[in-house]
């Protein structure tokens, strides 16, 4: 029974030594789409960077598309952090506009990891299951919304997610705008009016109408 026991102790180092290789070649793609983009990102280049062999990455990924799918993720799980602690105890309107502002700050503050969410895609159709994680992070969004019709605080004549992908559109627009530095092309040193002015256009747009 002890030689048994002594057998099966490098099966458990074997599975702590692949987890630490995963992180690595998360870490290591990471950084290299960072400082390169997506035309510099090769399975050679994440392998050299962790010592393995191109081939060994596939141990831990079926492709580089599901690796990235992964990074994707990571950037969702931080951008529902900022969604969640922005104005949790606000009335609907107020959360939405400070919900509105996260997002904003998120790109701004993560603008790499914001293009590696939202501007790289597969040429193939993105896998279901990896489509509805990622939008869990928007599902923030909406139960706000949700709360605000059941309240009174938010208009009930349209359908919640109707409404939810419109004030996510708005917002995203104008982020993506900023970070890829178009905006400040034509509204240089202006664009926080700009954020102003969508928030403002969002929260008459999705407040009651009074009869």
């Amino acid at each position: 029974m002890l030689t048994s026991a002594r057998q099966r102790r490098p099966a458990r180092r074997k599975r702590g030594v692949g987890a630490a290789s995963r992180t690595a070649i998360l870490d290591a793609a990471r950084g290299i789409w960072f400082e390169h983009g997506p035309r510099g990102l090769s399975a050679r280049k994440i392998a050299a960077a962790v010592g393995l062999s191109p081939t060994a990455l596939y141990l831990y990924f079926r492709n580089i598309e599901d690796l990235l799918e992964h990074l994707r993720l990571e950037g969702h799980a931080l951008l529902a952090g900022y969604l969640a602690a922005a104005g949790p105890d606000l009335p609907a309107l107020e959360r939405i506009r400070a919900m509105g502002r996260a997002y904003y700050r998120f790109g701004l503050e993560h603008p790499k990891q914001y293009a590696l969410m939202f501007n790289v895609r597969a040429d193939e159709t993105p896998r279901h299951e990896a489509l509805v994680r990622e939008m869990e992070t928007l599902m923030l969004l909406r139960r706000v919304v949700e709360e605000g019709i059941a309240r009174g605080e938010v208009r009930a004549d349209l359908d919640p997610m109707v409404m939810t992908n419109a004030l996510w559109a708005q917002i995203h627009g104008v982020t993506a705008l900023t970070v890829s530095r178009l905006l400040a092309e034509t509204t240089h040193g202006d664009e926080a009016a700009v954020v102003d002015a969508v928030l403002d256009a969002t929260a008459a747009w999705i407040t009651p109408q009074e009869r």
